[in-house]
């Protein structure tokens, strides 16, 4: 298996089908279209043979927590073909060799990322709400039990309200 890092903008056609059907098969309801809400900044692949068998999209953003303002790496649409083959696992690892100090998510299913050492935070969160290339507008409350992080840096992840200062990933 080999996984490739490759920024938006030289994403073509094809590996956007390919990740659009991935994507549908992963999460019912998936929107027909590679992304969810606004395209990430980057995507690792994983293939196998020449075949789409796992995916992350990676989004670099500046957020505040508290009274700092930190750099980090918000993981979405992680999926994959088949479990139990580490591929989640060495795409999380890739997603996490950034020069962030956090790696944040929200997930609906924490399994495999506390294997992989993000831990749940639940204190308020403030987003731009984004539907169907919409802006809605602000969104701020506690996302009980979704958002995790992981510290990149060796910095403990600091108190306070978030500010994801752009869209939920």
């Amino acid at each position: 298996m080999t996984v490739t890092r490759v920024a938006e903008i030289d994403v073509d056609a094809a590996t956007h089908d390919a990740v659009t059907v991935l994507l549908r098969e992963s999460f019912p309801g998936y929107p027909d279209r590679s992304y969810f809400k606004l395209p990430p900044h980057f995507r690792l692949l994983a293939l196998l043979d020449g075949v789409l068998v796992g995916h992350l999209g990676g989004e670099l953003r500046m957020i505040r927590v508290g009274e700092r303002v930190v750099r980090a790496v918000g993981v979405v649409d992680l999926c994959v073909r088949t479990r139990g083959r580490g591929i989640a696992t060495r795409l999380l690892a890739e997603a996490c060799a950034v020069d962030c100090e956090y790696a944040v998510l929200f997930a609906d299913d924490e399994r495999v990322y506390t294997r992989n050492g993000f831990v749940r935070v639940d204190c308020p969160v403030t987003w731009v709400k984004v539907h169907e290339h919409r802006t809605l507008g602000l969104s701020e409350r506690v996302v009980p039990g979704s958002m995790m992080v992981k510290p990149l840096s060796g910095t403990p992840w600091p108190p306070g309200d978030v500010d994801l200062l752009g869209h939920l990933f």
